[in-house]
């Protein structure tokens, strides 16, 4: 922040002090826009939610959580912020990338929050989870739209519509990887049913899962990527990892199943990006072909 800028900010600091929520927020507000400071921006949310603008306080912190990890106290202040607008799986996921010594505070303080919410709009609730149900119901940006809704159920009805979305075929496979994702970073431990990419059911516990990076055969692809063209071209080297990754969406959580030989696995990809056409003789380069399909279908969904 310049001088003047500096100036404005300590005079939204004296406001705070007085509890005038309103005028600081009318000086805090512009100056984040001027000059995205963090301590401006943990500021003014706390205006927000001091002077009840919840909703608001909320899209500040969604704009920039990680702004909110920088001690237990602005953290709880997101806490508090998701949960008075019940979003309670956002609020258990941001916690759950918080520091350890954190979480059990704060998922108590979440939990407490359920509790209130299931008694009292338990009608609500069960609307959201009803919603929830008929996911499948709509193309894959309305099916986000519904999932991000979901967010707003306590833990307990999440994991109840989750097992009867996760064997909807009508679900398109990305949102029930991002589903199971969140629940392993969750560490919900308990089997689940889901129908995966090649029409098969398959069981998932989501505190087993490791994350996808931790696979050692991911890993091990990496590392071939890395050491073929890390050093050697850059922009190769970006498509094959962009690449990677987009086949890693729709594999999960099953690619340690699936890649089988890291090296040959490597082989089929760079040798696509070379241009060549992807052989089926191999079980990499059938797999790939099914995932090349996947990714130009979801391509084309986004146009």
């Amino acid at each position: 922040m310049n001088q003047g800028q500096t100036k404005r900010y300590q005079q939204a600091e004296k406001l705070i002090k007085q509890g005038k929520w309103g005028p600081a927020g009318d000086i805090l507000d512009p100056l984040v826009t001027e000059t995205a400071d963090p301590a401006a921006t943990r500021q003014l949310v706390r205006v927000l939610y001091k002077d009840h603008q919840y909703v608001q306080a909320l899209s500040n912190v969604l704009d920039e959580p990680e702004l909110f990890y920088q001690n237990e106290e602005f953290a709880g202040l997101a806490v508090k912020i998701m949960v008075q607008n019940q979003r309670f799986m956002l609020a258990r996921l941001f916690v759950a990338n918080g520091p350890m010594d954190w979480q059990q505070d704060l998922g108590t303080f979440i939990q407490d929050g359920e509790q209130i919410t299931q008694t009292k709009y338990h009608q609500t609730i069960q609307q959201r989870l009803k919603t929830f149900y008929h996911l499948g119901d709509g193309n894959l940006m309305e099916q986000r739209q519904r999932l991000d809704e979901a967010y707003a159920l306590p833990l307990d009805s999440f994991i109840l519509g989750t097992k009867f979305v996760l064997r909807d075929p009508f679900v398109h496979y990305l949102i029930k990887a991002d589903i199971i994702e969140s629940l392993r970073k969750l560490g919900v431990d308990t089997q689940l049913d889901y129908l995966w990419i090649d029409d098969q059911e398959y069981q998932v516990n989501p505190a087993e899962l490791p994350a996808q990076d931790d696979v050692p055969a991911v890993k091990t692809v990496r590392q071939i990527i890395q050491e073929r063209l890390g050093d050697q071209d850059a922009i190769s080297f970006q498509m094959a990892n962009q690449q990677f990754d987009l086949q890693l969406m729709f594999l999960f959580p099953r690619a340690a199943n699936v890649i089988t030989d890291p090296t040959e696995w490597a082989n089929v990809l760079l040798a696509t990006l070379n241009g060549h056409e992807i052989s089926d003789n191999t079980t990499a380069g059938r797999w790939q072909q099914r995932l090349m399909t996947l990714i130009s279908t979801l391509a084309q969904a986004g146009k």
